[in-house]
């Protein structure tokens, strides 16, 4: 019984070793993308599932990660899309850690040429 623990236990230590060689190329390789460009978007250009992913600098250089996620939700009127966006910071440069305290909501109507534009029409609560 002891001989089958430890076996299981070298086991997940090989597989957790292994894990993190493979995977901590990718990780830095991500913050060195988003370090030297404007960041990635997702959907770009289309309002009710965008998202976007850049690095945040202070005067000292880089200090956080933020993610703007868009989806769509509730609309209060027949022909009027609706779609709530969340900031996520990750921050290690001072301040809260992780703060998602950031949200707002748009409505959209559409528009000539299969377009969206945005409406005074107020989100769904």
């Amino acid at each position: 019984m002891v001989y089958q623990v430890r076996l299981w236990l070298e086991r997940l230590g090989i597989g957790l070793v292994a894990f993190l060689s493979l995977s901590a190329p990718f990780a830095f390789g991500f913050l060195y993308y988003l370090g030297v460009s404007d960041g990635i978007e997702i959907n770009a250009g289309d309002p009710l599932r965008e998202s976007r992913i850049w690095m945040i600098y202070n005067e000292n250089g880089p200090s956080g990660i933020g993610w703007l996620r868009t989806a769509p939700t509730d609309s209060p009127r027949d022909g009027v899309q609706c779609a709530r966006s969340q900031l996520i910071v990750l921050n290690w440069g001072g301040g809260p850690l992780l703060d998602a305290a950031a949200s707002y909501c748009r409505c959209y109507e559409p528009a000539a040429g299969n377009r969206l534009k945005e409406s005074l029409v107020a989100c769904a609560q």
